[in-house]
């Protein structure tokens, strides 16, 4: 496995897959069971700075898809929450 927090503290930079795959390592450790607390601590605030990066990675993704979204010949802008 990965080590999330040098991963997590050294790129903010990381894509959306990257940033869900170290979220995923990270709760695989951390329900192992197997990990002292001062571990589980450092765990759990990379877990939280991994999740906020990929929330706003789908946020970003979201507002592209409702800036542009062709119809026709045109573009025009579409409400992603109100076309689901």
């Amino acid at each position: 496995m990965p080590d999330t927090n040098k991963t997590a503290d050294s790129d903010p930079d990381l894509s959306f897959e990257q940033a869900l795959a170290n979220l995923e390592d990270i709760i695989h450790q951390m329900e192992s069971g197997k990990a002292p607390l001062e571990s589980l601590v450092n765990h759990y605030q990379t877990g939280v700075k991994m999740l906020k990066l990929c929330r706003k990675k789908l946020s970003s993704a979201e507002m592209k898809i409702k800036e542009v979204q062709e119809i026709g010949d045109d573009f025009k802008e579409i409400d992603f929450e109100n076309n689901l």
